[in-house]
């Protein structure tokens, strides 16, 4: 198997995908699925790909926005428990305090592998805000098996590209350093980043809502197959973006570039 056919981006497809007649056509693909919109769980579960990965969002965010407050962090991971328990291709989010500080965030890393609630710990992601410090970014990627880059207003990746892909390149060489000083690497998700990705060949996966907004542009053209369409698009893409030279430096500087997403190193 050459070195582009194991080094598998995976392109994730965020939910709920409507109508839900679509959703089986993007068998086989990854998916993000929203503690705060999980109607689309179940079926979820049965079309994920084996070898691919599916984000159990923690939804805090859209929680807040909408008035809500603070995520319930106990009920999160009951739901998160008993999806990663039926899924091996589930990795659930660790709540994260929106607006919060590092010391709450950090706690609820604690709360979630110390204290027992994540019922998978070598299945958990952290979020690193990109307003947050590199040391905390090392903390995350030296404790956990996956990290997600969430941007933030300073640094949103549709505004103030430029500034996002300059804080971007300042997290590669923490990662990097974690995994030359380690020898292991997490697994690297940019939240909502997909729009980057291509550029970003050391990172693994990215999410978005473009095949679940965007598929009735393509109604006329492949009627019920235009989900499929638009996903296989995107992730054509993003495969056509990677440069064969950075291919090369890639996957011989990172150790376990070509692992499954829940094959990663133990903890």
């Amino acid at each position: 198997m050459s070195r582009r056919e194991l080094f598998r981006r995976r392109v994730v497809i965020g939910t709920p995908v409507t109508p839900k007649a679509l959703l089986p056509t993007l068998a086989g693909s990854s998916f993000c699925v929203s503690y705060a919109e999980p109607r689309q769980l179940d079926q979820v579960i049965q079309l994920v790909g084996q070898e691919e990965i599916l984000v159990l969002d923690n939804g805090a965010f859209s929680i807040w926005r909408q008035g809500r407050g603070a995520i319930d962090r106990n009920a999160f991971w009951a739901w998160a428990n008993e999806a990663q328990a039926r899924s091996p291709q589930a990795v659930a989010v660790i709540p994260d305090v929106i607006e919060g500080s590092e010391r709450e965030n950090l706690l609820e890393l604690s709360w979630a592998l110390r204290e027992g609630l994540a019922a998978f710990p070598e299945r958990t992601m952290g979020i690193w805000h990109m307003n947050d410090s590199l040391d905390f970014l090392e903390t995350q990627a030296r404790l956990l098996n996956f990290v997600g880059i969430g941007s933030c207003a300073e640094f949103d990746v549709q505004t103030r590209r430029a500034d996002y892909m300059a804080r971007i390149r300042e997290a590669s060489q923490v990662i990097d350093q974690v995994e030359k000083t380690y020898d292991r690497r997490p697994w690297v998700h940019l939240m909502r980043g997909l729009g980057v990705f291509a550029e970003l060949t050391r990172f693994e996966s990215a999410d978005s809502t473009n095949v679940a907004r965007n598929h009735s542009r393509y109604r006329d053209a492949h009627g019920d197959a235009r989900a499929r369409f638009l996903a296989d698009r995107i992730r054509g893409q993003v495969d056509a973006g990677l440069d064969a030279a950075e291919l090369e430096t890639v996957t011989s500087s990172i150790t376990n570039f070509a692992d499954a997403p829940t094959r990663r190193p133990a903890l």
